[in-house]
């Protein structure tokens, strides 16, 4: 009877040894460092996040984790600072043994962590909006120096830009003002606007800069409207989406106010007020899920999602829930498809193909870190503390 069980043994670790999968699993856990802005001015993006994260790794764990190691996020707060990013990450590496970084939210601190990460050859599924992130060359003297490990959940800011420019010629807006924060995110919207606009007929006939910590952007509004415009798109994230829309309420503009695809967040409404009531913005389904035909292929798992996350954290999800859920799930997906190993993780990122996420479709490519397209983005229009989907 003994020497039978042990033939068995034997026979279940060959066949073990030929898939290439162990028998008998490590109870270590797998590491995924989340680096979010936990503070400062991007609080409340990070924070909704890092939760959209926890809900995943959660799900995965109470399933067994992957081949029955349980997922670890080791977490690092960026104070929405791109110095304090770059310590917070090199914390995180040099105390814990990571095999992929989710995060960190803002542009700026995304730009200062690209290269440290780079280097050290770690998968990074970052949430921040810009496209800077996935274009800019990592040695300016060298155009082809793209990022190899690093991705983004968000889609593109150009083909958010392209989204609004798209509704404004349907809508005959014409002739618009652009206000902007003058930083990373900010400025990379600028740049996207110039190339969009034209597009679709749509010309800047006014552009304005207003800094992040600023409390009142009434001067930069009226010289703006003073030009006659027929929309104005503000190009900000945080406490500024709302100074905006009270500031142009204030000042009577009729002209009809867009806003950038992070705005579509329960933030929106705390910093707007009622001022919000008619702002429009791209974003993603997650926000209307109920509004969506049946038909869309995105319908169940979004509003599946949203229960679980309602359930979970008591409070409505937003646009920036659904980058942090789809880095994660794609993140996860990665770790099960190729086990630990940070070079085998990042390869099965970048070969993503179909993924049915909740900001869209993903098709991740080596010349595509992001695989999202300008269909996955829907537009949306403030609504008496809500959103209403828009055609």
């Amino acid at each position: 009877m003994k020497r039978k069980f042990l033939m068995i043994v034997a026979g279940a670790l060959a066949v073990s040894f030929m898939l290439g999968s162990p028998l008998c699993y490590s109870a270590e856990s797998i590491k995924i460092a989340g680096i979010f802005a936990l503070s400062g001015r991007g609080a409340h993006i990070g924070t909704s996040q890092r939760d959209a994260v926890i809900l995943a790794i959660d799900d995965v764990n109470q399933k067994g984790g992957i081949n029955g190691r349980m997922l670890e996020m080791v977490m690092g707060d960026t104070e929405s600072n791109p110095t304090k990013a770059v310590m917070a990450l090199k914390k995180v590496l040099e105390s814990q043994d990571v095999v992929a970084i989710i995060g960190p939210t803002l542009t700026g601190t995304a730009m200062a962590m690209r290269g440290f990460i780079e280097k050290e050859k770690i998968p990074t599924f970052m949430h921040s909006g810009g496209d800077v992130i996935l274009k800019a060359p990592l040695d300016k003297k060298d155009p082809t120096s793209l990022p190899k490990w690093t991705f983004k959940s968000p889609y593109k800011a150009a083909d958010a830009m392209g989204k609004i420019c798209q509704y404004m010629s349907k809508h005959g807006i014409k002739n618009i003002g652009f206000l902007y924060s003058n930083e990373g995110f900010g400025k990379d919207g600028l740049k996207n606007v110039m190339v969009q606009a034209p597009k679709y007929g749509v010309t800047v006939v006014a552009q304005e800069a207003f800094q992040p910590k600023d409390i009142d952007i009434t001067a930069q509004l009226t010289r703006i409207n003073a030009k006659n415009v027929d929309g104005i798109i503000a190009w900000t994230v945080g406490p500024a989406m709302g100074i905006i829309a009270k500031n142009i309420k204030q000042l009577g503009i009729k002209a009809p106010l867009f806003e950038c695809h992070g705005a579509g967040d329960p933030i929106f409404w705390k910093v707007a007020g009622t001022a919000g009531e008619g702002v429009m913005m791209p974003s993603t389904k997650i926000v209307v899920g109920d509004q969506l035909p049946d038909t869309d292929i995105q319908k169940k798992k979004i509003l599946d999602y949203v229960k679980a996350y309602k359930e979970k954290f008591n409070h409505e999800p937003g646009t920036m829930v659904a980058y942090g859920a789809d880095a994660a799930f794609i993140v996860i997906d990665a770790i099960k498809k190729a086990g630990p190993d940070r070079a085998k993780i990042r390869d099965a990122i970048e070969n993503t193909k179909g993924y049915v996420g909740i900001s869209g479709i993903y098709n991740i490519s080596p010349q595509d870190h992001n695989g999202l397209s300008m269909k996955d983005i829907v537009m949306i229009k403030a609504t008496k503390g809500s959103w209403t989907l828009l055609d």
